[in-house]
């Protein structure tokens, strides 16, 4: 059942639960972006939704959807400016960060054979086109020293494709359940075994969307047994 957060003649923000897709699903799935679109024609509206962040499979959270073109058109470009929307997440992450704030500044590449990104040393992305400036700031929110996982506050600043995973990845601190990013040494199964999981969830969710000088917030959907 769709979760409606906040609706106007323009948009629609929902809590898109983990497992669902965002768009493009197949067979008996139903996608959000499908759904948001029955919901608008049994309003008597036109079945028109287009997803302005879209949100992986495995993610829980907020995501924005336009009900027509024109709303498309100015979120889509307010959405690749850099800072045009307040987007904070929560995550849980194996082990302790070094620092109990900071900002990751790195290049992402996509592959989309794999469907994965990468980061690219900075000196041979100046000569990639397809290389991407990636920036976010985190906050720990706590820390559980027995089970050694931390909960951190996420804002994005960019918005690419599977930015949080392989930044935080990268510096040997996956999220938990991501195991499409872990590290061998991460102590990945013992955090997924600590953490109150749904089936393929990834233990990160967008948690605050800030549009139009309004706040939308949820809670995270996951929590350490």
């Amino acid at each position: 059942m769709l979760n409606i957060i906040h609706e106007t003649k323009d948009i629609i923000i929902v809590n898109k639960p983990a497992g669902q897709l965002s768009q493009g699903a197949k067979g008996f799935d139903l996608d959000l972006v499908s759904e948001v679109m029955t919901y608008n024609a049994s309003q008597g509206k036109p079945a028109y939704a287009a997803i302005i962040n879209r949100l992986d499979r495995p993610v829980s959270g907020l995501v924005l959807i336009a009900k027509n073109k024109s709303a498309a058109a100015k979120y889509s470009t307010l959405m690749q400016k850099e800072g045009g929307f307040n987007k904070q997440y929560e995550a849980l992450i194996c082990g302790k960060l070094s620092e109990p704030k900071g900002t990751f500044v790195d290049y992402l590449k996509k592959d989309g054979r794999t469907n994965t990104s990468a980061i690219v040393p900075a000196d041979a992305a100046a000569n990639d086109k397809e290389a991407k400036l990636s920036k976010l700031e985190y906050e720990m929110i706590s820390y559980d020293e027995v089970k050694d996982i931390t909960h951190v506050r996420i804002h994005l600043i960019t918005g690419r494709h599977h930015q949080i995973r392989v930044q935080f990845a990268s510096r040997r601190h996956p999220l938990v359940g991501d195991y499409k990013y872990a590290t061998a040494d991460c102590g990945m199964d013992n955090a997924v075994k600590a953490v109150a999981l749904k089936r393929n969830q990834i233990a990160l969710c967008a948690v605050s969307l800030t549009i139009d000088n309004k706040t939308f917030s949820v809670t995270p959907d996951f929590v350490i047994n």
